[in-house]
């Protein structure tokens, strides 16, 4: 009887390994060697941002950051977008909804997604970025020219507080003094948050346009809450400058007082203005002797003249948004379904978060104005 040979097992995996590493190492030299012949083809300035802005339009963000370990991150205008960063994986469905979400996880789905079949709780990355650009829309801050700096992790930034003091130097006499520090950091650490819309089965099986409410909802639900949650910060930020006097936002008048002081602590010209609702249609409902309506004064035809109900009455908000304040985006959208939340009512939860949160960057640009001085 021929006796057969066992090999021994360590020696088997350690020649698989062998074997997956040498694929695999063969593998990554021709990526390595496509990326360099890339880079070779677009070796000219803005070759990269032209091939790109082909796919994504004037949708791509022109300026970035970069951290100390030189990471890029995006800087987004307001009419930049999120999503322009976070293309279709060519593997996720680019058609594929919120709503094609919700009726899949519940049984009554008319399009297959593969990330549900293999498990995944949540939407394709492609589409929680459209619902952050869909909320960044609707927001007030954003809308007044407030930037966004997406991040992949706490992220420390600088905030300008004052700027330096400069000196006329006379030789030989001791006429300069140490400035106050100018720059401190903050720490980039944005809060979640979360909302839980209840669902029902015939709800979804029966609405043909359960994904246009579905977006239509949570992205005004979530621009009001960063609104109340920024506007808050806002007013309560106690470097940025405020009215010395009373300046009442109901009318033309106060806020042209307003602006007046702003300049004269050297600020420019307001980009924007964010007042309370009721007082803003106050102020442009003024009308003269004749009845014609006043209006803002010509040098302020530039100023975006916005309102929001989070804004406390008596009080308002103007200067330069672009430079003052900033959007920090954790990540982007996710949406999860937990099936019969409410066993006693037969419902379902679409749970719905994003960490995203203000914050000043330069409090000298904005200015605070108050209807009451206390």
């Amino acid at each position: 009887m021929t006796q057969v040979s066992e090999k021994d097992p360590v020696e088997v995996v350690k020649a698989a390994f062998s074997e997956f590493q040498e694929a695999h190492n063969k593998r990554y030299n021709e990526l390595q060697s496509q990326t360099d012949r890339l880079e070779e083809l677009l070796n000219r300035p803005g070759a990269l941002d032209a091939t790109l802005d082909s796919l994504y339009g004037n949708k791509r963000a022109k300026r970035c950051a970069v951290t100390s370990d030189g990471r890029k991150l995006p800087i987004l205008a307001k009419d930049e977008s999120f999503a322009a960063h976070h293309p279709v994986n060519r593997n996720e469905p680019e058609q594929w909804s919120i709503g094609d979400f919700v009726k899949q996880s519940m049984g009554v789905a008319q399009r297959q997604n593969s990330a549900l079949e293999t498990g995944a709780a949540t939407v394709p990355t492609f589409l929680g970025s459209r619902i952050v650009d869909d909320i960044r829309a609707r927001n007030t801050l954003i809308r007044a020219g407030a930037m966004t700096l997406p991040i992949d992790g706490k992220t420390v930034i600088s905030r300008i507080d004052a700027d330096p003091t400069v000196y006329v130097h006379t030789e030989a006499a001791a006429d300069i003094s140490t400035s106050l520090p100018t720059f401190t950091p903050i720490t980039l650490e944005p809060k979640t948050l979360v909302a839980q819309v209840p669902l029902s089965v015939e709800l979804v099986a029966d609405s043909a346009n359960l994904d246009s409410l579905l977006r239509t909802s949570l992205a005004a639900a979530f621009a009001a809450k960063l609104d109340t949650v920024g506007i808050t910060a806002l007013l309560a930020d106690s470097d940025i400058e405020e009215s010395a006097s009373g300046q009442d936002p109901a009318t033309w008048a106060g806020v042209v007082a307003a602006v007046g002081e702003h300049l004269g602590n050297d600020g420019d010209l307001p980009s924007s203005l964010i007042s309370n609702a009721a007082e803003f249609n106050t102020r442009n409902s003024e009308t003269v002797t004749a009845g014609e309506w006043l209006g803002r004064p010509q040098y302020l035809d530039g100023m975006a003249d916005l309102f929001s109900t989070s804004m406390t009455a008596g009080k308002f908000l103007l200067g330069d948004f672009a430079t003052g304040l900033i959007l920090a985006v954790r990540q982007d959208m996710r949406l999860e379904l937990i099936r019969w939340n409410g066993l006693s009512d037969a419902t379902h939860a679409l749970v719905a978060y994003m960490r995203g949160q203000f914050y000043v960057t330069q409090p000298r640009s904005l200015f605070r104005g108050l209807k009451t001085v206390v």
